[in-house]
């Protein structure tokens, strides 16, 4: 555990808290401000399917510049440039149409979490011994949903009491304090690559190659991703736009009430983070479907929400006991699936393999959320349809989930997360910094 909490591996979980943070409050409060300014969850989910598109675009971009480029450097830089977002808006607010405004600025910090995530993804490896890896990447994710509990809790308060200027504010001097960090006490082992050929040739390459060590050498890996995919564009484009909607205007509470729900939902994140950190040597892979299974059944208490006559506070408190158990179980699938990716994949191609099951995996997200959007602005009196079919095909994809993993984690082939956590073999670190 010493050996964990090393001192590449806590500066970059410091800088972590401040970059997620800004991360967090903006990308809460910016759809939520489009929903008050239009009424329409259709509009809504347009926006928040336009800010995925570049997100989805480049992320195997990012994972190539992971691998390839100093990480500390991009991290400084991406704080930086969101940094500036947050400045260029306020600049820009009342002088265009806020809608547009809020998009662009979704676009770019969607945009800039491409590339983000994945660099600090593939850095893990890098910064930790390999026995640790599972847990190192558990606490990236506790970070992120810590972020997250906190993020929306704070955005909604100082959004609802203030309006959308201070919560941008507030992001900016996240993104800034993060970028100062950066430069000054994140250090990760970086050893360059050369490249051969141009720019663009290289990036494709680089991609090609990690689709085909995907595709002939760990194919079920890229069979659970395409499953996740299907999960992201059923119950979690549902629960992005229904969130929402469903506290703000069917039960009719106040925006501060949407961000105790987000942070419900960063809470069940960051208690699935702590479990699977806790239980790492007990967890196996080829169980990790229970986790979507369960977190399908929890849409059943949000259909009751909005099929049953009862109290609002009754209804919203239901609500966020859904949401709760959802998110927690998700994320223990999730960190369970990234390690194991993490531990499967060759030093030189983390960065870029990661990267590219994070693009494929959210490519029909913004699919998701355009319905979703549009069947809660067509359905608004009968939504209970809606939940449970969701919830059943939720159910339908973690029985296939657990068929593939059954079959692809049999002996001989890609062992499970648990014995990989017992190696005792430690990852040895490039000496020169970045």
């Amino acid at each position: 555990m010493r050996n964990l909490f090393n001192r590449s591996f806590v500066s970059v979980i410091i800088v972590q808290i401040a970059s997620l943070f800004g991360d967090a409050v903006l990308r809460f409060a910016l759809p939520l401000y489009v929903l008050n300014l239009t009424g329409s969850a259709a509009l809504m989910g347009a926006v928040a399917a336009a800010a995925w598109l570049p997100y989805i675009v480049l992320t195997p971009i990012g994972g190539v510049a992971a691998d390839r480029v100093n990480k500390r450097r991009i991290m400084a830089v991406l704080d930086v440039l969101l940094a500036l977002t947050c400045a260029a808006y306020l600049m820009l607010e009342g002088v265009v149409d806020l809608v547009g405004l809020s998009i662009c600025a979704l676009i770019v910090l969607y945009a800039a979490q491409s590339i983000y995530q994945p660099t600090v993804q593939a850095a893990v490896p890098f910064i930790v011994p390999r026995d640790s890896v599972v847990r190192a990447t558990a606490i990236v994710s506790q970070i992120s949903a810590l972020s997250g509990l906190i993020g929306p809790v704070v955005g909604g308060l100082v959004f609802g009491l203030f309006g959308i200027e201070p919560v941008v504010v507030v992001s900016g001097i996240a993104f800034a304090l993060s970028a100062v960090l950066i430069m000054l006490f994140v250090r990760i082992p970086h050893k360059r690559v050369e490249r051969t050929e141009g720019i663009v040739r290289t990036v494709v390459d680089d991609i090609a190659e990690s689709f085909t060590f995907l595709r002939r050498e760990r194919p079920i890996i890229l069979k659970v991703i395409l499953l996740v995919a299907g999960i992201n564009v059923t119950m979690t484009a549902f629960i992005i736009i229904g969130a929402p909607v469903i506290v703000t205007q069917i039960l009719g509470l106040p925006n501060q009430f949407m961000g105790f729900a987000e942070g419900a939902l960063a809470l069940g994140g960051l208690t699935g983070g702590i479990l699977v950190g806790v239980l790492a040597n007990r967890l196996h892979l080829r169980q990790a479907p229970v986790f979507i299974m369960v977190a399908s059944l929890a849409l059943v208490p949000v259909a009751v929400v909005l099929g049953a006559s009862m109290d609002v506070m009754a209804a919203y408190a239901l609500l966020l006991a859904g949401l709760f158990v959802c998110m927690a179980c998700a994320s223990m699938f999730s960190i369970q699936a990234i390690s194991f990716i993490q531990l499967e994949t060759p030093g030189h191609l983390v960065g870029k393999v990661i990267a590219l099951a994070m693009a494929l995996a959210n490519c029909a997200q913004p699919v998701g959320q355009l319905v979703y959007g549009a069947l809660f602005d067509a359905l608004r009196g009968d939504l209970v349809p809606v939940a449970l079919g969701t919830a059943a095909i939720s159910l339908f994809i973690a029985g296939l989930t657990y068929r593939t993993l059954r079959r692809g984690l049999s002996v001989g082939n890609a062992p499970d997360v648990r014995g990989l956590v017992g190696e005792e073999k430690a990852l040895e670190c490039e000496a020169a910094e970045g």
